[in-house]
Parts: structure tokens; sequence; C-alpha cells
């Protein structure tokens, strides 16, 4: 049972990441320039590896 609970809560943890990654996403392509969505890119891609 402890085993379960530890994988839910670390896909509970990928999950929140996933959707932090996403709004700040969202955020910079309502406000940000080329450049910014560019940068962010660079910065999300980096942390994916």
């Amino acid at each position: 049972m402890a085993q379960v609970n530890a994988f839910l809560a670390a896909d509970a943890r990928l999950e929140h990441e996933r959707l932090a990654a996403l709004l700040t996403v969202m955020a910079v392509a309502a406000q940000g320039s080329r450049e910014s969505i560019q940068q962010l890119q660079r910065e999300l891609q980096r942390h994916s590896r």
C-alpha cells in the first residue's frame, strides 16, 4: 500500500509541474514577444531532459 501511495504522490507532483508549465506557456504566449516565447521554449526543453 505504501508503494501505491508513493506512486500516486509522485504522479500528482508530475501533473502539478505539467500544469504549471502549461500555464506559463499560455501566459507568455498571450503577453510575450516572439523572443520571450523562444526563450521559454529553450528553458522548457532544457528542463525536460
